[in-house]
């Protein structure tokens, strides 16, 4: 294939015709798809929402899609719901009558969604879903019409249908509607209407939002009806004649080349401004009844973003004065210049941090802008599991020089969110009962549990379902509280940095390397703000962060370990405790037991209570303990009349006591690993040689190789790092 072969088929496969069309040819498209024609700008982005779909949590998954230029925007599910009631409410209203404002720390994806959103609508309005439609004014030369362009003549061609499809060398002048009027508007408002009525019929809930909109009740922009009047005059009321000079172009939405999506950056200028064009020399060869017309061009970052999204970046760091045109724009939907009215269809958004907002809030003029601005709040996010979506690719970037073992990305991450949370109170909660519970969550267990992935284990059956029904209601306590959860903390941007200063020093980074480079974080006050908050129990309270994390990991480990050396305690203690308790009760009374097997009745299992006993290591006098248990199972029955047995339930302290002599019993493998693995770590960096001798056995250095082989298959560990989280272990724990 030759380098320009790619020329033909660029040309073949692009129909440029398809985006060019004469008016009565448009009229044709809105005939077939008139929902979609007459869609105002929040109609078009709610279709777009919904054109990619929803995740089952509600969510869009626009906002998750991995654009080579754009990449997800992960958890604030919340911030997308506020974005849609937005749309729901501007299609009520007939116009985007709300600025949505973005407020939250920085870093907090705030600028993110907005990139996203608009993405979305790129590409979007790249299908036969999304097509968006706008028109220009053709002036045919001589060729076609007597006289100056015709406009005090007639035509000489009666049957040339329109103008749109003349070629370059047969048009003498072009005039492009640079506010993208909609080809609508070009039918006069009573006809429009009329026609918006029939073709929407059936259809009430978008007749509705459309008969309070601008394409229903609006006009064409002022030099757009200057010209249609002008020339409806020279052609004597003739409307056909005008709409010969009309030529229906498709356009895509994009950011780069500032067409329906645009970005106003915070530095002072003006967002849209006007030019007198009658008198430019490029424009001579408009017809005479144009050019004795106070003819004006519109320029800005307001009218190149008109029908579509205009966002603010940093909107508060500007002057007050640079965005009070706003107030008017969201009242009226329309834009003042120099006198001139022009009707906008824009989704206005915008961008500030909570600094820039609280200063903006002292404003005299804060409360006239609070009515005509939604504040949509975007935290940083609490759930560590959406946290730590946010750095796998960039992780996945690094494992060339740095391997991120299993847990090590969770750990900071969950300090990050961690850092994010306040304590529950109990004023703020109805239900006592939830109340008590939530109070008593320290940061881990409370971010474990808003990420739905553990409740803790302390709790009781009935407080686990008591905490389950509460979770939107701890998790939204503070929402509506100046000092919210997730306004504070580590950002994205610094664990990203983190994570970048990390693979630099380790080529395996695991939990303990990450907890290190944190212990050395949290000295530095002067550069966190959420280091200098007064501790509550244990919440802002950062070392405290890292003892519950470091636990919660030697924890997982630690029964990765277990699992990896073939040392899993698979009985079900709630079987063994319930065939436990019923020997005992039968024996207690004299009574026999029905055998589950042969189902005949026998006697007590002897055998059986006696290995239970020992295997929970009982010392006190096996007649009275039992007795007790037995007691204990008849207080249950009377405070509990009817409620299923859960054996577990009513004797916790038997399963603590079963786990605990399992874990003896590994523990005493453990141990004998451990003195090895000093020998096998020599061998392994090749400080002894195996060949001269070394207090290994084959059979030692054959378990170790097993665990480690294990690890790596099973959890996904690199051999160094799994002999490292051994030796870290051992060294804690046993």
């Amino acid at each position: 294939m030759g380098h320009l072969d790619w020329i033909h088929k660029a040309s073949e496969n692009n129909d440029t015709q398809a985006e060019i069309l004469s008016f009565s040819d448009y009229i044709e498209i809105f005939e077939k798809n008139s929902k979609n024609e007459c869609r105002p700008t929040y109609e078009f982005i709610h279709d777009m929402l919904k054109h990619y779909g929803v995740n089952e949590d509600g969510s869009y998954k626009l906002f998750q899609m991995n654009h080579s230029d754009c990449p997800p925007v992960f958890g604030q599910k919340k911030v997308q719901h506020a974005l849609t009631q937005n749309l729901v409410n501007f299609s009520e209203e007939g116009f985007n009558n709300k600025f949505i404002l973005l407020i939250g720390p920085n870093g907090s994806s705030k600028s993110s969604l907005v990139k996203k959103l608009i993405k979305g609508l790129e590409d979007y309005s790249e299908t036969d879903n999304g097509k968006l439609f706008s028109f220009s004014w053709i002036f045919p030369i001589e060729n076609y019409v007597k006289g100056t362009l015709g406009l005090n003549s007639t035509i000489r061609d009666n049957n040339l249908v329109s103008y749109a499809y003349l070629e370059d060398k047969e048009i003498s002048a072009i005039m492009p509607s640079e506010l993208k009027d909609h080809p609508l508007l070009l039918i006069p408002k009573e006809f429009r209407q009329e026609m918006i009525e029939k073709s929407l019929h059936g259809d009430e809930r978008l007749l509705e939002s459309v008969r309070k909109s601008y394409l229903y009740r609006g006009d064409l922009s002022k030099r757009n009806r200057m010209i249609y009047d002008a020339l409806l005059k020279n052609y004597k009321g003739k409307h056909q004649e005008v709409l010969k000079h009309i030529r229906v172009e498709r356009f895509t939405i994009s950011k780069r080349y500032s067409t329906g999506a645009v970005t106003i950056e915070p530095q002072i200028h003006v967002d849209a401004r006007m030019q007198q064009i009658t008198m430019d020399k490029r424009l001579q060869s408009l017809p005479p009844s144009l050019q004795s017309l106070n003819l004006f061009s519109l320029q800005g970052e307001a009218v190149m973003a008109n029908r579509g999204v205009l966002e603010y970046s940093d909107l508060l760091k500007r002057p007050l004065d640079a965005y009070k045109y706003l107030l008017m724009t969201m009242e009226t939907g329309s834009i003042n210049l120099q006198g001139i009215l022009t009707e906008l269809d824009i989704f206005f958004i915008g961008t500030s941090n909570e600094i820039h907002l609280a200063a903006f809030k002292q404003h005299p003029d804060f409360n006239s802008f609070k009515g005509r601005f939604n504040f949509v709040t975007v935290p940083y996010l609490l759930d560590v599991r959406d946290e730590e979506k946010i750095y796998l690719e960039q992780v996945s970037g690094l494992k060339d020089r740095s391997y991120f073992s299993p847990h090590a990305l969770n750990a900071l991450c969950l300090f990050a969110v961690m850092s994010r949370l306040r304590v529950c109170q109990t004023k703020n909660y109805n239900d006592k009962k939830l109340a008590n519970i939530a109070t008593n969550l320290n940061p881990l267990e409370k971010a474990l549990y808003l990420a739905h992935i553990e409740q803790p284990e302390k709790l009781d059956i009935e407080s686990r379902q008591i905490l389950k029904q509460g979770h939107d209601e701890i998790q939204n306590e503070y929402v509506n509280d100046g000092l919210y959860e997730g306004k504070f903390g580590l950002s994205p941007r610094d664990l990203k940095h983190i994570i970048y200063k990390l693979s630099s020093c380790h080529p395996n980074v695991t939990f303990v390397e990450v907890l290190d480079h944190l212990q050395q974080l949290i000295l530095k006050k002067s550069e966190y703000d959420f280091l200098n908050m007064a501790p509550q129990a244990d919440y802002h309270n950062p070392g405290r962060y890292l003892e519950l994390i470091k636990e919660h990991n030697l924890n997982i480990f630690d029964r990765e370990l277990r699992s990896a050396l073939g040392l899993v305690d698979d009985r079900s203690y709630e079987d063994y405790i319930k065939r436990y308790i019923e020997n005992v009760n039968a024996l207690i009374k004299g009574e026999k037991i029905k055998n589950s097997t042969t189902g005949k009745f026998v006697d007590p299992d002897d055998y059986f209570i006696k290995e239970f006993e020992l295997a929970i290591n009982l010392k006190e006098d096996a007649k009275i303990y039992r007795s007790l248990l037995i007691s204990k199972l008849g207080a249950y029955f009377l405070d509990n009349p009817g409620r299923p047995i859960v054996y577990t339930d009513v004797f916790p302290d038997l399963v603590d006591r079963l786990q605990e002599s399992f874990r003896i019993e590994q523990k005493k493998v453990i141990i004998s690993i451990s003195k090895n693995l000093m020998f096998f770590e020599a061998e392994f960096s090749k400080n002894i040689d195996p060949s001269h001798g070394t207090p290994l056995s084959d059979e030692n250095r054959k378990q170790i190789r097993a665990v480690l082989k294990n690890l790596e298959t099973r959890y996904g560990y690199s051999e160094g790092a799994a002999m490292s989280l051994l030796n870290f272990l051992i060294k804690e724990r046993y």
